[in-house]
This record gives C-alpha cells, sequence and structure tokens, in this order.
C-alpha cells in the first residue's frame, strides 16, 4: 500500500513525528533547475554533437569503472584461494602484474575521460549566459500573477517559446554573437506572446516590469521603490513647512509638484543637487516643450542614467510620464517601439497553437473576431467542420454531439 499526496504549498511544513515516514519530493520549478533544462535543450539544437560525445564519455567511464571493480574482486579471490607460500606461487604473482598492469591502464584511461569531460562542460558552459537569462525571463513574467490571478503562464509555453527561439536561423555568426541573438530572440517572443495575453492597460507596467526584472543594473538604490509610490515624502514632519518649501523651490515648478520634487531633495540628495532647477533659463525649454522628456537640458542629462531622467518627468511633468516610460522601456529591453504587431489568427494557429490546447480570446465591446474565425476555419478544415455555439444554459449538450 502507497498513499501519494500532492500541494501546491511550495513552502510545506512537515510536523517531527511525520517526517521520518513520509518521503517528500519537490518538483517546484528553481531558477537553477531550469537553468539546467535550458541548457540540456540548447545544447541538443546548438551543439547536438557534444551531448552525443559526453554520452559516449559517461558510458565509457562507467564500464571503466565496472572493470576496475571486477579486477580488484578476481585479485581478492585470488589471493583467498592461494594455497602455500604466496611468495613462492608463480602463477599467481603473474596473475597480480597483469592485474596492475591493467588497473593502472584503466585508471590512466579514467583520468583521460575526466579530462575530456571537463573541455566538454567547458564549450557547453559558453551558453550558460543564454540559459541563464532565459531561466530569469520566465520567473520575471511569473510575478505577473501577483497583479492580476489571470495572467498566468505554465513553463510548458515557455518551453516552446524558448525551442521557436532556437529555430531561429543566423547565418555566418561566432558563438557569442549567436548567445546575443538568442537572448533577444526570445526576449522578443516572450514579450510579444505575454503581451497578447493582457489587458492594455498593463501592457506598458509588463514593459517596465520586464526591464527592472532583467536589468536590474540600471536602477539606483531605492530608485524603484520611490518610483512605484513605496517611498512617500512627508513634509510637515520636517523643520521646514510646507510654505517655506514652496517658497524655495523655483517659479516654473507647479505648486502641485511641491511633494514629488521633496521626494527627491530628501531621497536623493546628490540627484537634486545634480539637476540645478533654480536655474530658470537652463530649465526654460524644458518647461514649456510638449515633448519634454526629449528636452532635458544637456547639461544636466549627461549626469542621470536613464531611469534617473524618467524620475525627473514623474516629479516635474507628470503629463508626459507615459510618453518617458515607454523610451526608458524601448531603450532598456532594446526594442523600436513597444506596440504589437497586427493580431493575426491564421499566425496564431500555425506557429503557436497545439491540438490539445484551446484558444481563449477575450474580447471588449465592439470586437468580434467570429468572421476571421470563420474565414480561417474554411481555410483550414473546411467550412463543414466548423460549428459555432453561443454556450449557456442547455447547450452543453449541443456542443458535446458537435465534439
Amino acid at each position: 500500500f502507497r498513499l501519494f499526496m500532492t500541494t501546491r504549498n511550495p513552502n510545506l511544513e512537515i510536523p517531527p513525528f511525520a517526517a521520518s515516514i513520509v518521503t517528500e519530493i519537490n518538483f517546484t520549478t528553481t531558477r537553477a533547475g531550469l537553468s539546467g533544462q535550458l541548457l540540456a535543450m540548447t545544447i541538443q539544437n546548438e551543439k547536438p554533437e557534444l551531448e552525443v560525445r559526453k554520452t559516449e564519455l559517461l558510458r565509457t567511464e562507467e564500464e571503466l569503472k565496472v572493470q576496475l571493480a571486477s579486477l580488484e574482486e578476481s585479485l581478492l579471490e585470488e589471493l583467498a584461494s592461494a594455497e602455500g607460500n604466496i611468495l613462492e606461487n608463480k602463477s599467481l604473482l603473474q596473475s597480480l602484474n597483469e592485474t596492475k598492469a591493467k588497473s593502472t591502464t584503466i585508471a590512466e584511461s579514467l583520468e583521460e575521460s575526466v579530462r575530456l569531460q571537463k573541455s566538454l562542460d567547458e564549450e557547453r558552459d559558453a551558453y550558460l549566459p543564454l540559459t541563464e537569462n532565459g531561466s530569469l525571463l520566465f520567473f520575471v513574467i511569473s510575478d505577473l500573477a501577483k497583479m492580476n490571478n489571470m495572467y498566468r503562464f505554465s513553463l510548458a509555453s515557455f518551453l516552446r517559446l524558448f525551442h521557436r527561439a532556437l529555430k531561429t536561423k543566423q547565418e555566418g555568426t561566432t558563438t557569442e554573437l549567436r548567445i546575443k541573438f538568442l537572448i533577444s530572440t526570445l526576449q522578443n517572443l516572450v514579450y510579444e506572446y505575454v503581451c497578447r495575453s493582457l489587458f492594455k492597460a498593463d501592457r506598458l507596467m509588463f514593459a517596465l516590469h520586464l526591464a527592472h526584472g532583467m536589468h536590474p543594473e540600471l536602477f539606483g538604490e531605492q530608485e524603484w521603490e520611490a518610483f512605484t509610490g513605496q517611498i512617500v515624502s512627508d513634509v510637515f514632519r520636517r523643520q521646514e513647512s510646507m510654505k517655506s518649501l514652496k517658497e524655495s523651490l523655483p517659479s516654473w515648478i507647479d505648486l502641485d509638484r511641491v511633494p514629488a520634487v521633496n521626494l527627491i531633495k530628501t531621497a536623493f540628495k546628490s540627484l537634486f543637487a545634480s539637476l540645478s532647477l533654480h536655474d530658470t533659463e537652463l530649465w526654460a525649454k524644458f518647461a514649456r516643450s510638449s515633448q519634454c522628456e526629449s528636452d532635458v537640458p544637456p547639461a544636466v542629462l549627461q549626469k542621470l542614467t536613464s531611469f534617473q531622467q524618467v524620475l525627473v518627468i514623474q516629479a516635474l511633468r507628470p503629463d508626459r510620464l507615459q510618453s518617458a516610460m515607454e523610451l526608458f522601456a524601448c531603450r532598456s529591453l532594446t526594442m523600436k517601439q513597444l506596440s504589437l504587431s497586427t493580431f493575426s489568427l491564421k499566425r496564431l494557429y500555425e506557429n503557436e497553437t497545439l491540438p490539445n490546447e484551446p484558444i481563449l480570446i477575450v474580447i471588449s465591446p465592439g470586437a468580434d473576431p467570429s468572421q476571421e474565425l470563420q474565414e480561417l476555419a474554411e481555410e483550414t478544415i473546411g467550412g463543414d467542420r466548423y460549428h459555432q455555439v453561443a454556450m449557456g444554459q442547455g447547450q452543453a449538450d449541443i456542443a458535446l454531439q458537435l465534439l
């Protein structure tokens, strides 16, 4: 009798009295485990001969170890069954010398096998940047479920995207350039796949979340927290009153921006000092510009990181924040634009769907893909095999009959 129990709780606590009689197996995906899985997929696609050679080496090494163990066992048997003086037993001494020679040869072969395996592992490890990037990318998109329970993406779908990226052809290139190309291709495939599944209002949020997760080096200490509102300035608890704070800022800054500017002043003192906000002439063009994200004073711009520019726009000109965020996301993700290409059911059907996985189309008022779906069905399977059923009370039996 065996009892198998499963749970979705990743932090299961087994009491001491049960730990001794329960075998725990954790199938939770980890970054290291996924990276290893992606590395195996990559080597199988990019350098299949490496995988073949490594498998052969492992098999040879195992055979050599078995032979060595067999020799040791036979040696012990001969010594145990020897009669009389061992030193005068010529056949036994000859057998011992032969066993020693064979064991030396096998030991040398094992050392050579280890050296070859190390060399092969170094060639495999050249693809680690790609697989580690892919593993991180999966966990970044997995975090979207914290915002909306609908935003869940399976490991199987991610592995299919990774496989599609590997199948992308690139002629005449080095391993290093190939890895950079695959990283970019995978990111673009994942971005398009995920964005197509998000509500339009959340797509810019995802682009910034992706930039923050994949390129943490672009963000200084507490900058992301300040941007997302996790750090709030409290001007009332400071010695200077709100009135004196307003008076200390230049006239070109709107009064309703005082708390935001104060946040930069208190949380990022060096950033605030580099802005030179009191130089009205320096900031005149920025204050009047309809595209201020492109008109930050050059003298100030060279002192700011790309994300600090977003913080400045957020504090001084929130009316242009969305454009500034889009510009930052495009630069950090090295994308020309964040908007998706025209959606096509035919391309989706041919490239991304499986027979055993349904397609769920979430529509908004005014959108009706039924005509495009019908045209696709007539083109691929024929109109006589395509049926539409408006699911509701009493329609289940009809749907089952049509299936």
